[in-house]
């Protein structure tokens, strides 16, 4: 999406185009954050002192009768279209 695309990795810059505002927030362990799949994110750089990691799940739901996007029956990788 950042090669051709809308998105930028200039994170003010998209800020300022879209004429809104990053949200951020002091996370501590054990937060949680839950959100659309079709919200923009980002993250910045791990400022832990106690050298804490982040760990990122992708859980997704369908119904049981849609039929399986055969895009994710394969490991990510950058040509996916996803």
């Amino acid at each position: 999406m950042t090669e051709g695309g809308w998105v930028s990795k200039d994170l003010p810059y998209m800020a300022e185009r879209f004429d809104t505002r990053w949200l951020v927030a002091d996370y501590e362990a054990g937060d949680v954050v839950l959100h659309s799949p079709f919200m923009i994110h980002a993250s910045t750089t791990n400022q832990s002192a106690d050298r804490r990691i982040r760990l990122s799940t992708d859980i997704r739901y369908q119904n049981v009768d849609d039929e399986i996007d055969a895009r994710w029956n394969n490991h990510w990788s950058l040509d996916d279209m996803l």
